[in-house]
């Protein structure tokens, strides 16, 4: 009997379950509202995170240090603020904190002031605003932004240049991207700073405008080219003049940018670079500012000269049914020229030897999709493109054990005879049909053993009775 009632429970739970199951076998779509916006930390947040510096607890100590250190760019204001707010704290204190807790993981010049002071708290006023320092430094160094160093190598001045080691260490790691910040530091009032700042560029090899440029970072780059105007440095003109044609227009908008706030200073500069370029001199009432718009604008058509000559070996190329020549001509016509006018032009060959690779490479068919579509939105193609895209992110879906309807719901809708995707939405249907029969006829077949399970349990048990009663 009660093996008969433990397989009826066993039964039942099953047909419970089964519909719940079945529903689940395709994956809903990701929300689209589940990650949340980063908003700017505020101070009174940055408070909140900072306050178990202060708890008797190392491990609760190191967490929120970790916390800290990994905010980003966006924290740079209210960090800012708290650091204004640790300088107000007594200089005789906060030195005796950084040094007991330098005595105590010993004196090398590559100590992590932070981590000393994470692991060994003292009971003097000083700890707080030390700590709360070495844990921010972290969090400057972290972000990597000019920004951000700019207030890091601020705080190489504090508190009787107690910090000053840990800075340099900071620094030292962050390499190229700390040329910018110490560039700028010739603008700080502190000549002790600004010396020391020198020597730092000096240790890095940056000393000169001509070295302090030598990164393959476009965004440093980029940075050193406005730190030099940000300090006016006349020596710099050279080296910023240099890069105002440059085939990176990252670079290239800084370097006219920067140019720019020379104002009349670069006069000169600019007559003899446009005498350079274009083969005549510039008229003698001309301002520096109209100069060097016209210079830019004779670099600009020498420029789109190579790049228009690249735009038609391309289509060449694709006249020829060289797709992947022709492609990469104009991968090489939109590093150098992003916004170029005729970027229309160049979309059909993308489309093509995209569907060249659906089946082949779909992963690089999608991005060449994706380009397409981004180089011209008011194209007449560009419901077929997105179709197209929506049909590889439903097989990558599929791909990947996801068998999602809507890419390929979505895909008709953008074009009502894209057929690839009717022919997989019209499987994906049929299998879930043919799921949901299987369902039916377990579940028909389930209840008849249960049913004659009942009957067992009901009629058979009543004929014993009468047998166990006669042998009593």
């Amino acid at each position: 009997m009660r093996r008969y009632a433990s397989l009826v429970v066993l039964l039942s739970t099953l047909l419970v379950g089964l519909p719940a199951h079945a529903e689940d076998d395709t994956e809903p779509p990701a929300d689209k509202h589940g990650a949340r916006a980063i908003e700017t930390l505020t101070a009174a947040d940055l408070d909140r995170m900072l306050a178990p510096l202060a708890s008797d607890d190392v491990e609760a100590r190191r967490g929120a240090a970790k916390t800290v250190e990994a905010l980003g760019q966006d924290a740079i204001p209210a960090i800012a603020k708290q650091l204004a707010a640790q300088r107000k704290a007594s200089t005789v204190s906060v030195q005796a904190a950084v040094k007991v807790a330098r005595d105590a993981a010993g004196k090398g010049s590559d100590t992590d002031l932070c981590s000393a002071l994470l692991a060994t708290k003292s009971d003097g006023a000083g700890y707080r605003p030390a700590v709360t320092t070495a844990v921010l430094l972290r969090a400057l160094a972290h972000a990597g932004t000019t920004p951000g160093l700019r207030q890091l190598v601020k705080v190489a001045g504090d508190h009787g240049n107690v910090f000053r080691p840990e800075v340099a260490r900071h620094l030292k790691a962050l390499g190229d991207k700390a040329v910018p910040a110490l560039i700028e530091t010739r603008k700080e009032p502190s000549s002790e700073l600004r010396h020391w700042s020198t020597s730092q560029l000096e240790g890095m090899g940056k000393r000169i405008p001509g070295d302090a440029v030598q990164t393959k970072d476009n965004q440093v780059l980029a940075d050193v080219l406005r730190a030099f105007a940000n300090v006016h440095d006349m020596d710099a003109l050279p080296v910023i003049l240099s890069f105002v044609n440059s085939d990176r227009i990252q670079v290239r908008g800084a370097a006219r940018e920067a140019l720019g706030q020379f104002g009349q200073d670069a006069v000169w500069k600019l007559r003899e670079a446009y005498s350079n370029v274009t083969g005549k001199a510039a008229p003698d009432g001309w301002p520096a500012a109209q100069i060097a718009m016209e210079l830019f604008a004779a670099y600009d058509r020498i420029r789109l000269q190579e790049v228009y000559g690249l735009l038609d070996e391309g289509l060449a190329k694709e006249k020829e049914g060289k797709l992947e020549e022709a492609v990469a001509a104009f991968d090489k016509v939109l590093a150098r020229q992003p916004m170029i006018e005729r970027r229309g032009e160049m979309v059909a060959a993308y489309v093509a030897y995209a569907e060249q690779l659906e089946e082949s490479d779909p992963p690089r068919a999608l991005a060449l999709f994706r380009k397409a579509a981004r180089l011209w939105p008011e194209s007449p193609r560009v419901p077929h493109i997105e179709a197209e895209i929506a049909y590889l992110e439903g097989k990558e879906l599929l791909a990947r054990g996801i068998a999602d309807v809507e890419p390929f719901q979505r895909a008709l809708r953008l074009e009502p005879g894209h057929e690839k995707s009717r022919a997989e939405l019209n499987r994906l249907e049929a299998n879930v049909e043919e799921r949901q029969e299987r369902i039916r006829a377990f579940a028909a077949a389930g209840a008849v053993v249960v049913v004659a399970l009942a009957g067992i349990l009901l009629f058979g048990g009543g004929r014993r009775r009468p047998r166990r009663a006669a042998r009593a």
